[in-house]
């Protein structure tokens, strides 16, 4: 029986690509670098600020490896968090079916938390702004904390709400979300196709199944009875 859902951020129950494009190109051009297209934010984001803005500038030949490319790196990795934890609403909203969803798990008083490599400050106001209070436990990325697929802040939050992962569905949206699952033993592991990739790296990485709808998901957890 599925006592607690854990859910990834974004690209799951937020749509926050073009918002995170939209200030990482910001900072890109402002530097003279090319930005992303869409296309490229899909592949790019997913293990924190650094590697997208690692991957990012990689586009262009830079030099991490100088001290003068070191100290532009994280010029640009802290202008980028700043201008984006400055506004992160900006181009966001949840994906359709999201609210109903959540409210229709809860309403079965199964226990919903938010795991996230966002940082946790700025996870933290994309939830209060976006959901009511819906999530016992929110946490992103927070200092000492190994980001996702590290299995650490899933346990962790299991033992928060007072589950084992034998209990808990995981949802995401990305091979690494898939391996987070894997990793911390989810008794259901669910990939969404809505998100920032494909049902082929879903399953690769380690899904028991990939969702079109988030109403499927309802189902899902309805038939793990035992």
């Amino acid at each position: 029986m599925i006592k607690a859902c854990l859910f990834d951020l974004d690209g799951t129950l937020l749509d926050t690509l073009e918002s995170i494009r939209y200030y990482l190109n910001r900072v890109l051009e402002k530097y003279g670098y090319q930005p992303v297209t869409t296309a490229e934010a899909k592949i790019f984001v997913g293990n924190g600020a650094k590697n997208l803005v690692r991957r990012a500038l990689q586009k262009g030949n830079f030099d991490f490896f100088s001290e003068r490319g070191k100290l532009l790196f994280d010029k640009i990795h802290k202008e980028y968090v700043e201008d984006y934890d400055a506004s992160p609403f900006y181009l966001t909203a949840p994906y359709p079916g999201i609210s109903e969803l959540l409210k229709a798990l809860y309403s079965r008083g199964i226990k919903l938390a938010v795991i996230s490599n966002k940082p946790d400050m700025t996870v933290k106001q994309l939830i209060e702004m976006n959901f009511e209070n819906l999530f016992e436990v929110v946490y992103g990325a927070r200092e000492g904390v190994p980001l996702k697929p590290d299995p650490a802040a899933p346990i962790e939050i299991c033992k928060l709400l007072g589950v084992s992962p034998s209990e808990v569905a995981y949802v995401g949206d990305t091979g690494t979300d898939m391996l987070t699952g894997r990793a911390f033993a989810a008794r259901l592991n669910i990939g969404v196709s809505w998100g920032f990739r494909d049902a082929e790296e879903l399953f690769e990485n380690g899904a028991d199944d990939v969702v079109s709808t988030a109403t499927e998901i309802v189902a899902l957890i309805d038939n793990i009875k035992a």
